[in-house]
């Protein structure tokens, strides 16, 4: 993974390339709940969460307590972020990803905009809860991970008055 500014009509570096992990199934053009596949195209990145403090973002930051989820069963909140200790809508368990406890991966997170309000209709079964999220060295269940501290020097910089996007994809 690389970072980019556009710079007087030019694209510069930001930073050098960083290591990162994606879905233990690759990339896919067609990502579902069903497989471990990492959504190729271009995505805005308009809200972060985590388990530790804000770390200086622009972006919305939630900083998630033993109540946060995310949603990826079926239904009206499929691909959100729900908070609820209590009598909730939706299941405290699998399929959802209790935030919180996912930990260190979930200690810092952006949200890649695939599927969700932010980018168009959301589509049941179409793949959900896909992050920019701090790497424990192995695949992803179709995120993007990288270093903590690689993590958080982009969470930094991250301005969404700049409208940032995440592009995934291969080289040709």
């Amino acid at each position: 993974m690389q970072a980019w500014n556009l710079e007087r009509g030019r694209w510069v570096a930001y930073t050098q390339p960083i290591a990162a992990n994606v879905g233990a199934d690759g990339m896919s053009s067609h990502p579902s709940e069903t497989r471990s596949a990492t959504p190729i195209g271009s995505f805005t990145l308009s809200q972060a969460f985590g388990a530790e403090p804000d770390p200086g973002t622009q972006l919305a930051y939630v900083h998630t307590t033993p109540s946060d989820w995310w949603i990826s069963e079926s239904g009206p909140l499929y691909n959100t972020h729900q908070r609820c200790s209590t009598d909730c809508r939706f299941t405290r368990g699998a399929p959802n990803e209790h935030l919180y406890y996912e930990t260190p991966v979930y200690n810092y997170a952006a949200v890649i905009d695939y599927n969700t309000a932010n980018s168009g209709p959301v589509v049941a079964g179409a793949g959900s809860a896909f992050f920019l999220h701090v790497s424990n060295g192995r695949p992803t269940a179709g995120c993007v991970s990288i270093p903590q501290n690689q993590l958080v020097r982009i969470l930094r910089w991250l301005n969404p008055t700049r409208h940032p996007r995440i592009i995934i994809g291969t080289r040709r």
